[in-house]
């Protein structure tokens, strides 16, 4: 079941948030398609006091974020509707189904779904109509994987390399997607976002503070769950041996708590 996209003439899309401000709103920022039921919803707002267009369709992750040729990846997930007009300050659900073959059953798996705001033809000479076009994360999660998807980022294996100590590296040894954001090092943002896939290797930069007298070295970040939200992270930052970087623990002293 194939999802397939529509071509759009006389189309102008906005990709840059500020340029203009959608009508269309998405319950979620993520979508997770269990694999034990195959299927995952999400719901769409139309915020306007007037009908509104919408399309939506899934597509493979793509490093140039659309192709040139407007085709998408032929994937075995149908979703529905794909093209749809939504009342005004009305709601429509998008229904994500998976055929039960063709994704890996060892990890999770990453898509994109993309929702476009289709704006109306404007009588008004010489005025530029644009579409904004929304995308999310989907993750396909195959039923009886290995773990909590919730304690992934703590099983996360963090090195400082001793022979380049200026590079950090981090292995993902999970069968699931792990989301950080604001890395920081002593305070210091080293990445503001990076996802690490099942199983992948990843290196960092971490900034040579040169301070007299040394300040103890701590890593701290953010990780996203399932649900949109953000859970701290924290530990210092050792050298040589691999380590793991728990949860911030609470403090009463200080409303972030401490490493």
């Amino acid at each position: 079941m194939p999802v397939k996209r529509a071509c759009l003439s006389g189309v102008f899309l906005a990709v840059i948030g500020g340029m203009a401000q959608g009508a269309v709103s998405l319950s979620g920022t993520r979508l997770i398609v269990d694999g034990s039921d195959n299927e995952a919803t999400i719901e769409v707002s139309n915020r306007r006091d007037a009908e509104t267009l919408i399309q939506a369709w899934l597509d493979a992750p793509r490093g140039d974020d659309q192709p040139a040729d407007g085709r998408v990846a032929d994937l075995p997930f149908a979703l529905t509707p794909h093209l749809v007009r939504i009342p005004a300050t009305g709601k429509q659900t998008l229904r994500l189904l998976y055929e039960g073959i063709g994704m890996p059953q060892d990890r999770e798996s990453m898509l994109h779904l993309f929702v476009l705001e289709i704006p109306r033809r404007s009588p008004a000479a010489q005025q530029l109509s644009v579409a904004i076009r929304q995308r999310i994360n989907v993750f396909y999660r195959p039923a009886g994987l290995v773990g909590d998807p919730a304690d992934a980022a703590q099983r996360l294996l963090w090195q400082r390399i001793p022979s380049v100590d200026a590079t950090l590296s981090v292995r993902n040894p999970t069968p699931y997607h792990v989301s950080l954001v604001d890395l920081r090092v002593n305070g210091i943002e080293i990445a503001d976002h990076r996802l690490l896939s099942p199983f992948s290797d990843a290196s960092l930069a971490v900034p040579v503070l040169g301070t007299k007298p040394p300040v103890p070295d701590t890593l701290s970040f953010k990780a996203m769950t399932d649900y949109g939200g953000q859970r701290d992270y924290c530990a210092p930052l050792q050298r040589g041996q691999p380590f793991t970087v728990p949860l911030r623990t609470p403090d009463s002293h200080s409303p972030i708590g401490k490493c």
